[in-house]
């Protein structure tokens, strides 16, 4: 059932209404008296809310109560983000000091008398409405309960574990065992090519895992020439299933080519190769489509051979040449080996019998479903009291219908702090198999006011989010793990997926080629079929698009009215908060109406290469994070300066140098990416102005050949990256003359890879993290000749690591080469052919 949320939205409003800034706003704009009625009918009613969330399950009539005022509090957050868009819009033009007459009417005291009465109108209507649904909740018998507003996050769940999700296999070696014989048995004349073997079983059994781990098999490896995955999940589409194989081949994307030019480009990767393919949840009861992607699979080389997973027994008999494997349940000794491993601590078990007894019992309840079993375990982890693990085993979530493993799901969910609910519901908006990186999903999660401000005021709200994050994937909400140390990408389990879809689906609405619909209450809309959204939604529901806060457009925008379409989202959806194109776009260049999106604070696209931004994307003041994919971008926009909120920019351009004037003054970044920016040769001069920078990577631009000096002033990073740009002499940082006062920095984590043309390391900047640095890597920069004696000084420097870096690895040998000395004090090195990660005695 979903949940409403009511409490926490309101506890955001009146947080909002508190703080400085609307303090600055009341008075800017003299509508002190509407804001503080506001707050006051916000105040008499929020102290119900607990209670009355508390209730909700039992009683429709409150539920639907709840409904209602959810959507009066959605509509005063958009009032108060529009007195906020108007404030910053002024600062910026006061910035530009224009003196044209459109100006001058934006400044003038009428139309500042405009915006007053506007906005005043629409605070007494809340007023009204929250007047309206007030009145009712005596009749609910609700009691009052003093509710904190200040939003101050609750301690994180201990952690201590490493973030390598449990892969299920416990118990499943003879089935890994056998599906390997299968796959390395030698070709014979007669055999199927290719072999399509189907591994069938009920979700949560870990058919997934299962086949992964087949394919990493050392045998497996060695076997087969080429080895690709791709996940189909439910929306059948020959073209995506094409460029995701020839992705996971070649790495390259081909949004740019048509179905037909794809088939001939797989059929030319794949011509003569003997292959290992994994198709991972296969839906596609159509045995055409399937038919249609055949002959491309054909042209490997004898032997070539397809797993394919799948919960349904139709997709196997279309696609088997062999018998289906199918994967049974979990044997029940197994299961509760495997939910010791996740409750219990290292050494744990013998203390706490009493547990293991309950844990039997919850086990039992799992009816052999590795998913379940996991799940639950998670959530006990480091718990030691009997109470929580009895509140598992007799919840009533049990007595719903289900195969046991959505009831531990559900109670997993209900389990989760308030706060984490929010945040993984809102992950639904995603499709399936989505590749989630945790600065962006932070980044969205700010986009919509889920993320709370921590009582530390060293810890910002990046911080709390990137929390967020860990405990999601600590309690196996999230799967799929890689940690690449500047992000850490993951995956949802599709059944984690349906569950979050489910909660939500009074909110979110999936658009594909069967479902067209949305509701007037949907306030995020997850793109499948674009054709089917543009042509069908948006004529149909006309009246029900106005309050939609997110689109993610999950397939190409193509076709010939491609531009036009997808303008017509800047004129439906005015409130929308964030806007991502996963796909290829038809269009060269963005439309000039997203200048329109004031409330946008969160874009993402891939887009067509060398597409071109409009000058009015300089207008969304509000936008916290703009993200250009791999294609890149023609340039970057000229008045990059006035989108003045930008905490987050990821970005690939075609440009040979980053504009002055631009980057440099955005004095709220906080975290700089460029990736593959295949021209660039410098980065621009005015790095200093990024006074709160913590995190620059640089990554795959080969025309790089110098940074600049203000570099070293940056004293807010904390994480420095510099990796696979063959043209970068680090020492082009350093000053020719060496400075007396070194300029401290904050810097934590240095990574230096990929650089053959750096000859030696960049003293001066290392100079400057004398109290700071903890982890420097250096790999794969093989003319870099010595460690400086600066090293020596890194009092906090706790990781050092080398890699294919013959000389230095040569001179850092630990007790024999050069510049031991230099680096002995460091407590874990790691270098080329030695003694990997020892630990060095003092």
């Amino acid at each position: 059932m979903e949940e409403v949320f009511a409490a926490e939205i309101a506890k955001s409003l009146l947080g909002k209404l508190g703080s400085f800034a609307v303090q600055e706003f009341r008075l800017a704009w003299g509508l002190e008296d509407d804001l503080a009625r506001l707050e006051e009918r916000l105040r008499a009613i929020n102290v119900v809310l607990s209670n009355a969330e508390k209730q909700q399950s039992k009683n429709d009539s409150l539920r639907l109560w709840l409904h209602m005022l959810r959507e009066v509090l959605y509509d005063a957050e958009d009032v108060l983000d529009e007195i906020q868009c108007e404030t910053l819009q002024r600062q910026v033009m006061r910035t530009k000091g224009s003196t044209s007459r459109k100006v001058r009417h934006f400044f003038s005291s009428s139309n500042k008398i405009a915006f007053r009465l506007r906005m005043g109108h629409k605070i007494k209507k809340i007023i009204e409405r929250l007047g309206e649904i007030s009145a009712l909740k005596s009749d609910f018998n609700l009691s009052e309960q003093a509710i904190d507003c200040s939003h101050v996050l609750h301690e994180e769940t201990e952690m201590n574990r490493s973030f390598d999700s449990f892969s299920g296999l416990i118990g499943r070696d003879e089935d890994k065992e056998r599906i390997i014989n299968l796959l390395v048995a030698p070709f014979k004349v007669g055999d199927a090519h290719p072999l399509v073997l189907p591994i069938v079983g009920m979700g949560g059994l870990g058919k997934t895992s299962l086949a992964k781990s087949v394919c990493d098999a050392e045998n497996v490896k060695s076997h087969f020439e080429l080895i690709m995955d791709s996940c189909v999940s439910d929306d059948f589409s020959l073209k995506q299933v094409i460029q995701k194989i020839i992705k996971s081949a070649t790495g390259e994307r081909c949004a740019d080519l048509d179905e037909g030019e794809l088939k001939k480009k797989l059929e030319e990767i794949l011509n003569g190769r003997k292959y290992l393919l994994l198709l991972d949840d296969v839906w596609n009861e159509d045995a055409q489509k399937w038919l249609l992607l055949k002959p491309s699979l054909s042209k490997g080389a004898d032997g070539s051979k397809i797993i394919l997973t799948t919960r349904s027994r139709r997709v196997a008999e279309i696609t088997a040449t062999v018998t289906a494997y199918n994967l049974s349940l979990l044997g029940q000794e197994d299961c509760l080996s495997l939910f010791n491993k996740c409750a219990f601590k290292e050494g744990q078990m013998e203390l706490y019998p009493n547990l293991v007894g309950i844990g039997k019992e919850i086990v039992a309840k799992c009816k052999q479903v590795p998913l379940a079993v996991i799940n639950l375990g998670t959530q006990l982890y480091g718990k030691i009291e009997e109470k929580e693990w009895k509140s598992v085993r007799d919840s009533e979530k049990w007595e719903e219908e289900g195969d046991g493993i959505l009831p531990a799901l559900k109670i997993s969910y209900q389990r989760l702090p308030t706060h984490l609910k929010r945040c993984f519901l809102y992950c639904s908006v995603f499709p399936k198999d989505y590749d989630f990186v945790d600065l962006y999903l932070v980044q969205f999660w700010m986009a919509h006011g889920l993320i709370h401000q921590s009582s530390n005021p060293n810890e910002n709200l990046e911080d709390v989010g990137l929390r967020y994050v860990r405990e999601l994937i600590s309690r196996c909400f999230f799967q799929d793990y890689v940690d690449a140390i500047f992000l850490a990408s993951f995956k949802m389990h599709d059944l984690m997926h349906d569950l979050a879809s489910s909660l939500s689906q009074n909110e979110c609405s999936i658009i594909s080629s069967q479902n067209h619909q949305i509701s007037k209450t949907t306030r995020h809309l997850s793109v499948l079929d674009s054709n089917s959204f543009f042509h069908q939604t948006l004529p149909k529901f006309p009246n029900n698009l106005h309050h939609v806060r997110s689109i993610v457009f999950a397939d190409n925008i193509e076709g010939p009215t491609c531009k036009t379409d997808f303008e017509k989202c800047f004129s439906e959806f005015k409130h929308l908060r964030s806007l991502e194109l996963m796909g290829h776009s038809g269009f060269e260049a963005f439309p000039e109406r997203i200048g329109t999106l004031k409330h946008l604070r969160c874009l993402s696209f891939c887009g067509k290469e060398d597409i071109r931004l409009p000058k009015s994307l300089s207008k969304l003041q509000n936008l916290q994070a703009l993200v250009v994919g791999e294609e890149g971008l023609e340039e970057l926009p000229k008045d990059l300066r006035y989108m003045i909120s930008l905490r987050f920019l990821g970005l690939t351009t075609k440009q040979k140098r980053l504009p002055e004037v631009g980057i440099g003054c955005l004095k709220f970044l906080q975290t700089l990416l460029i990736f593959y920016c295949e021209n660039l040769e410098n980065l621009c001069e005015d790095m200093r102005g990024l006074r709160s920078l913590r995190k620059l990577v640089i990554f795959g631009c080969n025309s790089l050949i110098s940074l600049p000096g203000s570099i070293k002033c940056l004293t807010a990073l904390e994480e420095f990256g510099i990796l696979n740009c063959a043209k970068l002499d680090l020492m082009t940082t350093e000053e020719k003359e060496k400075e007396k006062n070194i300029q401290p920095l904050s810097l934590q984590i240095v990574i230096f890879a990929g650089l053959p043309a750096t000859l030696a390391l960049p003293e001066q900047l290392l100079q400057g993290t004398a109290e700071s640095l903890q982890t420097f890597i250096i790999k794969d920069c093989p003319n870099i000749g010595e460690i400086p004696e600066c090293i020596g000084n890194l009092k906090n420097l706790q990781n050092l690591e080398i890699s294919d870096c013959p000389s230095l690895s040569k001179r850092c040998r630990r007790g024999t080469g050069e510049d031991w000395p230099k680096i002995k004090h460091i407590p874990k090195i790691k270098v080329d052919d030695d003694d990997s990660g020892e630990e060095t005695s003092h």
